[in-house]
């Protein structure tokens, strides 16, 4: 009971840490394979020039493989690799594990701090649902109210073999991506959720996404409409022309 106590505390800590400043940024991604197991990572990156700063306010033992401590004391996932790195004008910690089936590790709801994630499976269509929720947080941030948030997202990717439904941006047939503006969670209130369904086989053929689908749809169709009036203008004018002269005695 400590041991969860302590790990919220610390999530807490960095949820402060990551929202007081826009020089931090959060991302998750989740990767599922064909046989269902996959990978859960989350990397954290810092800007550069305030990585120092950043690290002094950050609590004495605070890391992300102790904020994920409940997850990787499951039997089913270990820590596949832990890395530091500078990429893009920013530091990053990053971890990643591995998880050997997500059905039998999130068919129960896994909560991290304001988190609450599952993966479920019926008749061969796997269910993925994340909850964002900061009422889950027993503790409020002061001042949470009066920073500028307006430009924070928290990014969260998915992989899957074929993602067949999302309330996320699908640009490829295997992934589903999702950026939750921080105002509407932590200053709005905001429960979002983020949904995905998916099966185990491969895409196969050419998929184009919805964003290019839909406007060649309108573009379709109203060149469809142009191309009948022109030939129905063409059509009433020839027939107009070889029409013939008729006098009348």
């Amino acid at each position: 009971m400590k041991k969860n106590r302590r790990l919220f505390i610390l999530l807490l800590a960095v949820i402060a840490l990551l929202f007081l400043s826009g020089c931090v940024t959060l991302r998750e991604e989740i990767s599922v394979q064909e046989d269902g197991s996959g990978t859960l990572s989350f990397a954290l990156g810092v800007e550069t020039e305030s990585y120092e700063q950043f690290q002094e306010s950050v609590p004495e033992g605070l890391e992300l493989e102790s904020l994920l401590a409940l997850l990787i004391q499951d039997e089913n996932i270990s820590v596949r690799t832990r890395d530091s790195y500078e990429a893009d004008g920013r530091i990053w910690e990053s971890i990643e594990l591995e998880v050997a089936d997500f059905v039998t590790v999130f068919s129960d709801e896994k909560r991290i701090g304001p988190l609450l994630l599952s993966v479920d499976e019926d008749e061969g269509i796997y269910y993925f649902i994340q909850m964002i929720d900061v009422s889950l947080m027993t503790i409020n941030i002061p001042g949470m109210n009066l920073l500028d948030l307006t430009e924070g997202v928290y990014i969260v990717s998915l992989f899957a073999p074929q993602i067949i439904n999302t309330n996320g941006v699908q640009r490829t047939a295997d992934e589903s991506t999702w950026e939750v503006s921080l105002v509407d969670i932590l200053q709005a209130g905001e429960v979002v959720y983020l949904e995905a369904q998916y099966i185990l086989e491969p895409y196969e053929g050419f998929f184009i996404p919805w964003e290019l689908f839909f406007p060649y749809v309108v573009i379709g169709f109203l060149a469809l409409g142009v191309l009948s009036i022109l030939i129905v203008i063409i059509v009433n004018t020839t027939a107009k022309r070889e029409k013939p002269q008729q006098y009348k005695f």
